[in-house]
């Protein structure tokens, strides 16, 4: 009995897999989970909300804070990570976009690459180390 409940049990052992938990749950859930770990430790739940700040996060950004972002990130990398998102979201962020930059990652967009899903998951993944040294250090690169 004692095996069985140990085999269909779910161990949490790392931050990497907290931070990977807490990307996949709605902003509201993960609000509640960050202010719960911050009464008995601030200093952990400040390093996995930053941590876990997702792609999809983004768009709760203010206008400021995107422009501020496209600022750091070439025009073609910021295109080829909105390539896979949904109309809404592109033109949101399109629209926000000062006129040139926004034309040159439409451009990136618009064209076919062979492999646009490792593309963009590594387009992604810049976008969101250039957030946490932007916002989370002060550092713009």
């Amino acid at each position: 009995m004692k095996n069985e409940t140990a085999t269909n049990s779910v161990f949490i052992n790392g931050r990497n897999q907290i931070i990977e938990m807490l990307q996949h749950m709605t902003p509201q859930e993960k609000g509640r989970i960050l202010k719960l770990i911050r009464i008995k430790n601030p200093i952990l739940a400040d390093e996995l909300q930053s941590k876990s700040f997702s792609f999809h996060d983004l768009v709760n950004l203010s206008t400021q804070d995107i422009t501020k972002l496209a600022n750091s990130i070439k025009p073609a990398i910021f295109g080829m990570a909105l390539k896979g998102l949904d109309v809404k979201m592109q033109k949101k962020f399109l629209s926000i976009l000062p006129r040139d930059y926004a034309e040159a990652a439409y451009g990136t967009m618009t064209t076919f690459y062979n492999n646009e899903k490792d593309l963009g998951a590594r387009a992604k993944n810049k976008i969101l180390e250039t957030f946490q040294k932007v916002f989370y250090t002060g550092k713009i690169i």
